[in-house]
C-alpha cells in the first residue's frame, strides 16, 4: 500500500495534531499528565514545579525539548512509526478477511532496541495468526528499496528476539485467550507457519514515491517460505515534505509544554 501524497493544507496539519496526541498516549497512558499536556497545549496556562517537569519528561522521551532537541533522524523515525501505529489501528479488516484482534503499540522511546510492531488478527478459518512489522523513515538520496531491503533484512535476521521480547511477558495474561498464541510465536517464527507474516513500513517524502512493485521485492527475497500474500506486506507512507511534517509534530507535542 503506498498513500499519503494528498496530505496538504488542513488534512497535514489535522493529522499532525492526531499523531503528537497520539505520541503523548503511547508515552503517559492515563495518567494525569496527558491532560495537563493537552490543557497547555490548546492554550492554558503554563505548568509549574512538578508538574512541568514530569509534562517535559513524557514529551522529551521521544522528542527531547527546545532546551534538548533529540537528533532529527530520531524525530523522523519516531513520526514514521506513529504513522504506522494508527494506520495499523484504523485497519480492522484486511483484504483476505482477517480482522483486527490487538494492535502492540509502538514504543514511547524509538531508541529502545527491540522489534516496532506487533499485530494480531483472526482469519478467515477462525485461527489466531500474527504478523511482525519493522517500521522505517527514508530521507536520504538513495533508492528506497534499500531501506526496505534493510529492514526486510533486519526481521529475518533478529525477528525472533524481537518476537521474544515482546511476547514473553504478554503469557502471564490468561484474561485476553491470546496466552496461548504468545507462547508459541517464537516456535511459529522459526517454522514459518502459515500463521506468521511481516511486514515493513515506511515514511517518506513523496518524492520518494515507489515507482514500482519491485521496491518491496526484498521482502520476499528474505521470507521465501511465506508463499501466501497476506504473509507479505508493506506500507509506504510518502507525504509531501516529510521532514518538515516530522518537525510539526513536534512542534505540536513541545506547544504543550
Amino acid at each position: 500500500m503506498v498513500g499519503g501524497t494528498a496530505l496538504r493544507n488542513t488534512a497535514r496539519e489535522e493529522a499532525a495534531q492526531l499523531l503528537a496526541d497520539d505520541s503523548m498516549v503511547i508515552a503517559c497512558g492515563a495518567a494525569p499528565v496527558l491532560y495537563r499536556w493537552r490543557a497547555r497545549r490548546d492554550g492554558g496556562p503554563a505548568h509549574s514545579g512538578s508538574h512541568r517537569q514530569a509534562v517535559e519528561t513524557y514529551a522529551g522521551i521521544a522528542f527531547g525539548s527546545p532546551d534538548d532537541e533529540k537528533e532529527a533522524d530520531h524525530v523522523q523515525g519516531y513520526v514514521a512509526e506513529l504513522l504506522w501505529n494508527r494506520l495499523v489501528q484504523e485497519r480492522t479488516r484486511c483484504r483476505d478477511g482477517r480482522r483486527l484482534v490487538r494492535s502492540h503499540s509502538v514504543k514511547a522511546d524509538p531508541l529502545e532496541p527491540g522489534g516496532d510492531g506487533l499485530v494480531i488478527y483472526k482469519d478467515v478459518q477462525g485461527r489466531l495468526v500474527f504478523r511482525l512489522w519493522e517500521i522505517k523513515k527514508h530521507s536520504s538520496v538513495s533508492a528506497l528499496s534499500a531501506t526496505i531491503n534493510r529492514a526486510s533484512k533486519q526481521m529475518a535476521e533478529r525477528g525472533h528476539e524481537y518476537l521474544a521480547k515482546m511476547v514473553g511477558p504478554e503469557t502471564l495474561d490468561t484474561s485476553s485467550g491470546l496466552a496461548n498464541l504468545y507462547g508459541d510465536m517464537v516456535e511459529l517464527w522459526f517454522d514459518r507457519s502459515d500463521r506468521v507474516g511481516v511486514g515493513v513500513s515506511v515514511g517518506t517524502s513523496d518524492k520518494h514515491l515507489p515507482k514500482q512493485p519491485l521496491s518491496f521485492g526484498s521482502i520476499h527475497h528474505h521470507f521465501p517460505a511465506f508463499v501466501e500474500p497476506s504473509q507479505r506486506e508493506g506500507i509506504v507512507v510518502a507525504v509531501p515534505d516529510f521532514v518538515g511534517f516530522a518537525d510539526r509534530v513536534k512542534e505540536i507535542v513541545w506547544s504543550g509544554l
